[in-house]
């Protein structure tokens, strides 16, 4: 039987590293859109003030995006050690919540 404890510990550090992970995507696209935007804004003529507060989007956005890779990397630090420690075990290996693990570690380390 596998650890509960153990398996309990795989299913939230994989949670944190597919949020995450989500989340840095989700930036980098905010920050697209919101460049698009001002260019946009910038080509139409728009008020000054409508400019910088698109600018100030992007900056906002742009300021999240190695804050949430650094929360990343040691997440998935944390995750790739359990996921090696618990190898070993062949019950918690053939666990779903292993295999969700390894799949969260390959996919967020691209």
């Amino acid at each position: 039987m596998a650890d509960p404890q153990a398996l309990r510990q795989l299913k939230i550090k994989t949670g944190v590293v597919k949020r995450l992970h989500k989340e840095e995507g989700i930036y980098e696209d905010e920050v697209t859109a919101a460049q698009a935007s001002v260019e946009k804004l910038k080509a139409a003529g728009a008020d000054g003030a409508d400019v910088r507060q698109a600018e100030r989007i992007v900056a906002d956005s742009q300021q999240m995006i190695p804050r949430t890779r650094k929360q990343l990397e040691d997440a998935l630090v944390a995750l790739q050690d359990l996921v090696a420690a618990l190898a070993e075990d062949k019950a918690v290996a053939g666990s779903q919540e292993y295999q969700d693990a390894v799949a969260a570690v390959e996919a967020a380390s691209k």
